[in-house]
């Protein structure tokens, strides 16, 4: 989890779901796709909402329509945020403008390989089975690798496929085929893709928090964070504004983070220009958790919230 990806959805998209406070399916905004019905709906109003998918048209998804590799390498890229403006070329002499930057950004991050050494091939249809590594080696994901039920899980895309199979993203076409040379329909791939983020990303929720003094507020987390995160990637994932007696806001800055030895427990300096020292009002951790502070007078005992 969170590898090439992981920054891009800690500062983009994590602060915004927290902010919801809700499942990302209720979050999402009303799109304008006639064609898209309840078996997609919840994907594609999801990559909608976060401009990481667009349509075929302003009224049409192209649900049913096969989806390409370049158009793959574009949502891809995008998703991941990878920087599609300088990365160096790959070498493919038939990409188009639109495709090239997202195509050199992927090789680049050895998640694409073109169909030759000259040619990606972007108007080529995607089958499921380069998808699958697509989305494996996007959001590294070959640590939960399976073995599967699939008869056709075979050649090259075995490894992707089993890493998708592994993780629950998928269970295939059938119970024994997973499809590996159908080529996949956009649809499809909004939900497969839509899958892979919900896996993917960690979302930490304060279960209690406690201000231990105008410049220090500590978190106590639903979960342990994953170890792979730092606490500057913990607490940069909380979004913290004070609400002040006189009616202003601010979102407080934070200089330095510490986790406890269990990783539940997660401490926040903030800067001195963030300081609470002589005012009184609440702060509210991503919009849900409020926590009363009153700096006004010396001696105040540190004010918890469950």
């Amino acid at each position: 989890m969170f590898k090439s990806f992981k920054k891009f959805f800690v500062t983009s998209l994590v602060a915004i779901l927290a902010l919801s406070a809700i499942v990302p399916s209720a979050s999402a905004a009303e799109h304008q796709f006639t064609d898209v019905n309840s078996n997609y709906d919840e994907a594609v109003s999801f990559l909608y909402e976060f401009d990481l998918i667009k349509g075929k048209t302003t009224t049409s998804f192209g649900t049913d329509l096969n989806l390409t590799r370049g158009d793959a390498a574009v949502i891809l890229a995008n998703v991941l945020g990878l920087d599609v403006e300088n990365a160096p070329s790959a070498g493919f002499k038939d990409l188009n403008s639109r495709v090239k930057g997202a195509v050199n950004a992927l090789t680049e991050a050895n998640i694409i390989s073109g169909v030759t050494k000259d040619e990606f091939r972007p108007d080529l249809l995607l089958s499921r089975g380069a998808m699958a590594k697509f989305l494996n080696l996007g959001f590294g994901l070959g640590d939960y690798a399976k073995t599967t039920p699939f008869t056709d899980a075979v050649g090259v895309f075995t490894p992707h496929i089993e890493a998708l199979y592994g993780t629950g993203i998928t269970n295939g076409k059938t119970p024994t085929t997973f499809g590996t040379n159908d080529n996949i329909k956009r649809g499809e791939f909004a939900n497969l893709l839509y899958n892979t983020i919900l896996f993917s990303i960690y979302l930490p929720f304060a279960e209690s928090a406690t201000i231990l003094s105008p410049t220090t507020l500590e978190i106590k987390m639903e979960e342990a964070a994953p170890k792979e995160l730092t606490a500057a990637d913990i607490a940069d994932m909380f979004y913290i504004e004070a609400y002040f007696k006189d009616g202003s806001v601010k979102e407080l800055e934070k200089v330095d983070s510490s986790l406890s030895a269990d990783r539940i427990t997660l401490t926040i300096e903030f800067s001195v220009n963030s300081s609470l020292e002589g005012k009184k009002g609440k702060i509210e951790i991503d919009g849900i958790n409020e926590i009363d502070f009153d700096f006004t007078t010396p001696a105040v005992q540190p004010v918890e919230t469950e």
